[in-house]
């Protein structure tokens, strides 16, 4: 018996996402024309027939979001699920949730899935994975399809995105330091090429240079990730002998690793050495040593996503760019 062509085989054969091919031939109003005849062409030549029972995605109205972050474990991404629904609820609207573990693959098959739930639209925080292409996210964008990022963007689609602003947040707090007399500051990042990393540097050679010292590259540390252990094991691994006053970690996390292999190293924070973070998660003013941070103010950066997200989907006139959130730094015991 001959095999059915499924709607994957059509997507395969366009290069087009599943969930692209779906609305395409559903005649959803979010995917362009070309697209459109493009798709039915393809379907035409390999035989393709709809299935007459499956849901229609194009004109019923789901009521449902989905949402992409890249893990649970990290208590930032976290609060920030807990804040979407809440903001979602209060709308009538539901969340379904899917985890990238920072893989661009992953995040592919997700949106996929997402659309062919028949969602209404997508927030998702960009993945750190530079080793795939984007070209889904970009399709998404230029067939109008609902989706905003949170947190970050990538590079080449800077479009629909809310975020705090990340140099502006790293520039108050390391100017902060500064004037009070503290120029040798280490600085542990991520991936620099990438915008959660490359904007707060930016905000700290503005400091430095708002100052008049000269910034030491040697300074920043791009550790393996962002997360607790690449803290730790930035500290542990560390052979130099020159002891900053102050270490910056590009989230508290990843500041709680680090503290903890500091202690582990006999040094006491914060008469030995300082500590600070960034992101102000809801236990830092809790730990041992309290953690001065700079707050991203998350539930109001969920809150203005969940709006722009509502407004396209309700044809309004939106913001189509960046939307920053202004940050505020928090001084804690750990750095002060």
């Amino acid at each position: 018996m001959k095999k059915s062509v499924t709607i994957k085989d059509v997507a395969a054969y366009t290069g087009l996402s599943v969930g692209t091919v779906s609305m395409a031939l559903n005649g959803s109003e979010r995917i362009a024309q070309k697209t459109k005849k493009y798709v039915a062409m393809a379907a035409d030549e390999l035989g393709f027939r709809k299935n007459p029972f499956a849901r229609s995605l194009s004109t019923k109205k789901s009521r449902i979001i989905g949402c992409i972050v890249p893990d649970i474990t990290n208590q930032f991404y976290g609060e920030m699920v807990g804040h979407l629904q809440k903001e979602l609820v209060e709308r009538d609207y539901g969340l379904i949730v899917g985890f990238a573990n920072e893989d661009r693959n992953q995040e592919a098959r997700l949106i996929s899935q997402f659309i062919d739930r028949g969602v209404d639209g997508i927030i998702s925080v960009p993945v750190t994975d530079t080793k795939h292409d984007i070209s889904q996210i970009r399709t998404l964008y230029e067939d109008s399809f609902p989706i905003v990022f949170i947190s970050a963007y990538y590079k080449d689609i800077p479009y629909y995105t809310v975020m705090a602003d990340l140099e502006d947040g790293m520039y108050q707090i390391t100017a902060s330091f500064l004037k009070k007399g503290y120029k040798n500051m280490a600085f542990v990042f991520g991936d620099l090429n990438l915008i959660p990393s490359s904007e707060r540097l930016n905000g700290v050679k503005r400091a430095y240079a708002a100052a008049g010292i000269e910034f030491d590259p040697s300074n920043i540390f791009q550790a393996s990730g962002v997360t607790y252990l690449a803290g730790y094991s930035t500290v542990v691994n560390y052979t130099g002998h020159n002891k900053p006053d102050v270490i910056f970690a590009i989230n508290d996390i990843m500041a709680m690793g680090i503290i903890s292999a500091l202690r582990a190293k006999g040094m006491r924070i914060p008469e030995d050495i300082k500590v600070a973070g960034f992101d102000d998660i809801s236990n830092a003013a809790f730990l041992e040593t309290p953690l001065t941070t700079v707050s991203q103010s998350i539930e109001l950066m969920c809150r203005e996503t969940v709006t722009l997200l509502l407004n396209r989907l309700e044809g309004k006139n939106t913001f189509s760019g960046i939307k920053k959130i202004q940050t505020t730094v928090i001084i804690r015991e750990s750095a002060y």
